[in-house]
């Protein structure tokens, strides 16, 4: 074989093995799959298979404020969406954004089918600078049966990016809904998140897929505090962080969006080679054991 044919036997190998590894992306809570960017593309260029989910009660499009969602729910669609990818692909990774970050880890504290796990602005904590002083107090309403109300969103939203956040306001605006997610949340829908955070916070040391973690140092919504916690306490062999400096909370929409997306692709496309190699020499080693070259050489 020579040199051409090679190089293009071994891409061919490569985009192959792309195509046998899915994706699952999760927006934030009571968004939309506007809020993941380009990463969708990226993906799909580099021969992933992209799944965008859309979850009852947690998604934008599917969220009745008259109802208390569960947050394990929520866990056992992802779940049992990776179950059904693994029919069908080698391995499947986890991207979230915001609180789908915090799902992602969730659900990877508990599967063991996830290959690499991305964490965008991960909230363990509503702590942010624009963060009220109040909004602990918020639960008291919700408690003592108060629980028809909503957050609504307001400037920056979660965007430092002058010119985006105006744009995003005339379509929060106009149709409830915009790249940062829902002009409000529920609060039935907090409660939920408030339950889904507790837990995440007490099982980060049983997670133990690939794990990036993407974090700006100015977010106004989860302090970098959060990101901090998530590194210092999972038990990943694999785990970067990378902080960023010129954006708020939606870092996939933000200033330094390409930067989010180009290290989020590779970070999934890099842990897609490691695996794929890894059964490779597994395959080797098993059928092709090393010959006892004492025997060739009795007489």
């Amino acid at each position: 074989m020579d040199q051409s044919a090679r190089t293009e036997h071994l891409q061919e190998r490569h985009q192959e093995r792309q195509r046998d590894h899915a994706v699952i992306l999760l927006h934030g809570l009571c968004g939309s799959s506007l809020e993941l960017g380009t990463i969708p593309k990226a993906l799909k260029k580099a021969n992933c298979t992209v799944v965008e989910m859309q979850i009852p009660n947690y998604s934008a499009a599917l969220t009745d404020p008259t109802v208390t969602p569960n947050w394990m729910d929520w866990c056992a669609m992802v779940e049992s969406k990776i179950v059904k990818l693994k029919e069908e692909h080698k391995t499947v990774s986890l991207c979230g954004l915001s609180m789908g970050a915090t799902l992602a880890l969730a659900v990877a504290s508990f599967s063991r089918e996830i290959l690499s796990v991305v964490l965008l602005s991960p909230v363990l904590k509503y702590d942010g600078w624009s963060i009220p002083w109040y909004h602990r107090l918020m639960n008291i309403p919700y408690t003592l049966g108060y629980r028809n109300w909503t957050y609504k969103e307001s400037d920056p939203y979660g965007i430092k990016n002058f010119e985006m956040r105006r744009r995003v306001a005339n379509a929060l605006k106009k149709d409830g809904v915009a790249a940062v997610g829902a002009a409000a949340i529920p609060a039935r829908h907090l409660w939920a998140a408030q339950k889904l955070m507790a837990y995440v916070r007490q099982s980060l040391p049983l997670v133990r897929a690939s794990t990036l973690v993407i974090h700006s140092i100015d977010d106004e919504t989860a302090a970098p505090r959060n990101a901090e916690m998530i590194m210092e306490n999972i038990k990943s062999e694999v785990r970067k962080v990378i902080w960023l400096g010129d954006c708020y909370h939606i870092i996939t929409v933000d200033n330094e969006r390409e930067i989010v997306t180009n290290e989020a692709a590779q970070f999934i496309k890099r842990n897609i080679d490691m695996h794929s190699n890894d059964i490779s020499l597994k395959y080797l080693l098993h059928n092709s054991p090393l010959k006892d070259r004492r025997s060739a050489s009795a007489p």
